[in-house]
């Protein structure tokens, strides 16, 4: 599979190895992750910006109800090859229509490749459903492994620093019910762990921070029932 992408007329060069699906260890996967604790039987989800499908790939193997959206043709084929629930729309246009179908928006690697006013025209959206859940994940930009993160991709356009996506989330009327950051977070657990922050603190000041934080930032927030 070739890694270079049309993209709407532009080039999306993507840098990291397309992974194989054949590869992909479903059930494994939703059991290990955040999946498993917050999505159940129940719940349909929509995957805004799902690439080649490979979240969608996951849930629809675990029995979960879901549906992948993005533009990119060559991906949205790719996936529909696989059997997928992929089809080719726009986020606000997929809102529109399966709104009343689907309570959970997942939104991964994907605000960081459009303009922010597209990001906020699709919260702002989804702030007005009841019992909504979105699921947000970006290059976390209070750590250096965020930095590290965000200029290996070159078609990263829109910079969001995890304190403007709180101050989003909660001027929309969404409550944020879990915040993590993850890969290359400082090590340890335990006292190990607090020992090696307070040190960091001790020695850094404010700027503590910037060694502390894994290099994406994770927010899972609800709108009003």
């Amino acid at each position: 599979m070739n890694d270079y992408y049309q993209f709407e007329n532009n080039p999306e060069f993507h840098v990291w190895d397309m992974e194989s699906y054949k590869d992909i260890d479903s059930k494994a996967r939703f059991r290990n992750s955040w999946l498993s604790k917050y999505i159940r039987g129940e719940d349909a989800v929509i995957d805004i910006g799902c690439g080649p499908g490979y979240n969608v790939k996951i849930l629809q193997d675990n029995g979960i109800k879901v549906l992948g959206i993005d533009l990119n043709e060559l991906l949205v084929r790719r996936a529909q090859d696989q059997g997928l629930n992929v089809k080719k729309m726009d986020a606000l246009e997929a809102i529109e229509e399966y709104g009343a179908e689907y309570n959970i928006y997942y939104m991964s690697d994907f605000v960081e490749h459009v303009p922010l006013h597209v990001v906020v025209k699709i919260l702002e959206k989804i702030s007005k459903q009841k019992n909504a859940t979105v699921f947000l994940c970006t290059p976390n930009l209070d750590s250096i492994m965020g930095f590290k993160f965000w200029f290996h991709m070159p078609t990263h356009i829109n910079a969001m620093h995890p304190f403007v996506i709180r101050k989003m989330l909660t001027q929309m009327s969404f409550t944020i019910v879990s915040e993590w950051s993850e890969y290359g977070n400082l090590p340890g657990v335990g006292w190990k762990y607090k020992l090696r922050k307070k040190f960091l603190e001790l020695l850094l000041g404010t700027q503590a921070q910037l060694f502390i934080g894994g290099a994406n930032i994770n927010f899972i927030a609800k709108t009003k029932a």
